[in-house]
């Protein structure tokens, strides 16, 4: 760790997450804020609760996020003595909301700070929502943002991805038999006709990954989809049925690459409907480790939030 010079000014690092409930009874109110003001119905509630009990009673999102965000703040103080860097988190859809944490951090005399979300890829949809929320309540107190649009091209991204994809085909194998299909959360049709590049991001980093192991082939997939309105195709389940039309397929493996941990799209959504689905299809279902915390993942951030040029304008 570098010498710290005692004058160094604070800075904020504000993460942004789209958070998750804690408890049973916090899903009433998390997916009410998600549907804008609109509760779910009791059998809506009901498939949810079931879907956590599943996975075991709570998603690990909240602690996953806190752990990422100490690690990236632990690597941004480490490796710099131009600044000190002070941890601030704010959520989507639940406390302590974006906007709270933009409060608490101009009560605590921050007049700047590095803003990054834990979704790489730039959304209309999503990430832009992050941002303009908070750039509204620093505009109240004259706060700077440094925002980290994306970090999906980052190198040390797309040399996790490619490490836990190698890890996993040096179990499976890559011959015909393996059939390797790429995931990421969709979107609505509406926001993809505003001209979101999200897919195209999506698909960029997959053929990226791809490449860099040495795949001829592999599958684009979406998954996790509202329960209303139109949603961007091909599904992963329609996906995972075309794969199992080759006979000569036995293992497929996923790869969840639009998401950061294990949490309830990847733990419910993949680990037992894919998982049931491959049963049913006779196929063997495999699934790369998520980052987490891995440290070549944690780099990946750490890198995006030097390129905001936060510590070159000390």
């Amino acid at each position: 760790m570098k010498e710290r010079d005692e004058t160094s000014q604070v800075v904020g690092l504000l993460v942004l997450d789209y958070g998750t409930p804690l408890r049973e009874e916090d899903i009433m109110p998390y997916y009410t804020h998600i549907r804008r003001g609109y509760p779910p119905t009791a059998a809506e509630v009901e498939r949810l609760k079931k879907r956590y009990r599943a996975i075991g009673g709570t998603s690990p999102l909240a602690a996953l996020t806190a752990a990422q965000a100490q690690a990236l703040v632990d690597a941004l103080n480490a490796s710099t003595t131009t600044v000190r860097y002070r941890l601030f988190t704010g959520h989507k859809h639940c406390a302590p909301f974006i906007e709270d944490a933009v409060t608490e951090m101009a009560e605590a005399g921050i007049t700047e700070a590095a803003t990054i979300v834990m979704a790489p890829y730039f959304s209309l949809f999503s990430t832009a929502a992050y941002f303009e929320r908070a750039r509204r309540r620093a505009a109240r107190y004259g706060l700077t943002l440094h925002e980290v649009q994306a970090w999906n091209e980052e190198p040390e991204f797309i040399h996790y991805w490619t490490n836990a994809l190698e890890k996993t085909l040096s179990t499976t194998g890559r011959d015909a038999s393996v059939a390797v299909i790429f995931t990421a959360h969709s979107l609505p049709y509406h926001v993809i006709h505003m001209g979101d590049s999200y897919p195209a991001c999506i698909e960029a980093t997959a053929k990226r990954v791809a490449e860099a192991v040495g795949l001829t082939s592999y599958h684009m997939a979406w998954q996790s989809a509202g329960v209303r309105g139109d949603w961007l195709t091909p599904d992963v389940a329609t996906v995972t049925k075309k794969v199992a039309d080759d006979s000569t397929v036995r293992t497929v493996v996923y790869v969840p690459i639009g998401f950061v941990c294990d949490h309830l799209e990847v733990l419910y959504d993949n680990d037992i409907e894919c998982k049931a689905l491959c049963d049913t299809l006779n196929l063997a279902y495999t699934r790369v480790d998520m980052p987490n915390t891995n440290a070549t993942f944690i780099e990946a951030m750490h890198r995006a939030v030097l390129r905001t040029g936060i510590e070159q304008q000390r």
